[in-house]
């Protein structure tokens, strides 16, 4: 007996779906990590497989010789092949994960043995992405609606609204640009509510 591996059918999506949150932490330099959150559903469902053996194929059918004229001295015979069928079904307890991109940057510095921990949520402003330059996390954020494609990071060219934070290790920056080229502390032109840093713990 053996268990077919394609599904044939999904019996019942049972619509349990589970809330986690999961995270990657990324050591920028020996003073700053980086914590990515992102939100992840599970769903849980019965899938059915077939279940297959052996079984016995029985063909009846009509004999005749013939001796003494069409269709005369005939018997019934039975003809059997063994063959693989499927004999029953099995459920199968499955699960599957969805992540969502990551909603939230824990941004934890070492300074002078104590460690501080800075929260960027940017779950309502838009897409975020994290690089290092010079020793130094760099996390730019596009705003969902104005340079967001689809919800996604792209650049922020061509008057998109972007924020950019820097975290070195003795300093932190909130740089902004939209009309402009170039990231600065301050750009008229960058309407939007700005994104804030909030202190998480120590």
């Amino acid at each position: 007996m053996k268990i077919n591996r394609y599904v044939v059918l999904v019996l019942f999506t049972v619509s349990l779906l589970a809330l986690t949150v999961a995270s990657q932490i990324s050591q920028v330099t020996n003073a700053i990590s980086v914590e990515e959150i992102k939100t992840c559903t599970t769903s849980f469902y019965d899938e059915v497989q077939n279940i297959y053996g052996n079984c016995v194929y029985y063909n009846n059918y009509t004999s005749c010789l013939n001796t003494s004229g069409s269709n005369t001295d005939c018997s019934l015979v039975q003809d059997s092949r063994n063959l693989s069928c499927k004999t029953g079904e099995i459920i199968i307890k499955k699960n599957s994960t969805e992540c969502q991109p990551p909603t939230k940057f824990i941004v934890s510095s070492i300074k002078d043995s104590i460690t501080e921990k800075k929260e960027i949520d940017f779950s309502s402003w838009g897409a975020c992405v994290q690089n290092t330059e010079n020793d130094c996390l760099i996390v730019t954020c596009v705003s969902l609606y104005d340079g967001a494609h689809n919800g996604q990071f792209t650049d922020c060219k061509g008057g998109k609204s972007c924020q950019k934070f820097q975290f070195c290790k003795d300093s932190v920056k909130v740089l902004y640009k939209n009309s402009r080229d170039d990231f600065v502390e301050y750009d008229p032109s960058f309407y939007l509510p700005q994104l804030a840093i909030k202190e998480v713990g120590k």
